[in-house]
């Protein structure tokens, strides 16, 4: 094969591959509202509710609620959690972790406990 047909081959190739990257665009942050929510009524998910009750510990002495048990399970303790989570960031108290909340939690601890994947957000 000639030097010719093998550089117009790489040329091709990396031309289609340029084109096949400028259609896929840049890439975006895109928000995790998949993630289930938080609280009554909520499917209330073992990692989700964990998270929840783990950055509520970490945040204690700033919401000024009690330590919780870091068991997975949502019932009113995590929703006394949640609800003075919500009070101390100005959030509005619905006990609910939507993307607002779940915001504020992953912002305020920086993600420390690596719960993006499981709690709602809007970034």
């Amino acid at each position: 094969m000639s030097r010719n047909i093998k550089r117009r081959g790489a040329f091709l190739f990396a031309t289609a591959a340029l084109a096949a990257v400028g259609a896929m665009g840049t890439a975006q942050a895109v928000p995790n509202s998949g993630s289930l929510w938080v609280g009554y009524g909520k499917a209330n998910a073992y990692h989700s509710v964990l998270c929840v009750q783990e950055i509520s510990n970490s945040l204690h002495y700033q919401t000024g609620y009690h330590v919780v048990d870091e068991d997975g399970s949502f019932g009113p303790d995590t929703n006394g959690a949640i609800h003075a989570l919500q009070h101390w960031a100005g959030l509005q108290e619905d006990g609910v972790v939507g993307p607002k909340t779940g915001d504020t939690l992953l912002e305020a601890t920086k993600d420390l406990a690596g719960c993006y994947a499981y709690l709602p957000s809007i970034h």
